[in-house]
């Protein structure tokens, strides 16, 4: 009996980590849909970027970045955060997919917000984050296919008047 109370103790604890790491992303995800900006939160012992992707199908979508390119994607809808478990398949600048990139950013730098479905159908959405200098606009780029980042970027565009 001492026995068996020892390996569900061992047991107990082996699990009690992952329990944890998983209300810290919970938390971290819920976070940031109910402020809807990015941020960098503390999960699994390391800082990680958690990312507003946007609305979709009347739920916010959140990623957290765990390594360049790999990111997991988690649904909010209500107070339900719920892991998506999906791989974003990756974008190219062909079929004018990058002439629509370049018109969200132009348009985000005029008129501080800016979205468009390129030809391929990952949304664009970027928006202006405030001025390092000057003539300079910081910019958010967000990449997603069907809720789901792809990319995300931090541009700063600067003009050069006279």
């Amino acid at each position: 009996m001492k026995r068996w109370y020892s390996i569900a103790a061992a047991l107990a604890f082996q699990v009690l980590p992952h329990a944890v790491s998983a209300s810290e992303a919970s938390d971290a995800v819920q976070s940031v849909a109910a402020s809807k900006m990015s941020t960098v939160a503390r999960i699994n012992g390391a800082t990680r970027p958690v990312i507003y992707v946007g609305q979709f199908d009347g739920c916010d979508s959140v990623s957290i970045q765990n390594a360049p390119g790999r990111y997991e994607h988690f649904r909010v809808c209500g107070n339900q955060v719920t892991a998506r478990n999906t791989v974003s398949p990756s974008w190219a600048e062909d079929d004018g997919a990058g002439d629509v990139l370049r018109a969200v950013v132009d348009n985000a730098v005029l008129f501080g917000a800016a979205s468009q479905v390129d030809p391929n159908g990952y949304l664009i959405t970027a928006r202006a984050l405030g001025s390092a200098q000057y003539s300079c606009t910081n910019v958010e780029v967000i990449l997603s296919y069907e809720g789901d980042l792809v990319d995300r970027a931090l541009k700063s565009i600067c003009s050069h008047r006279r």
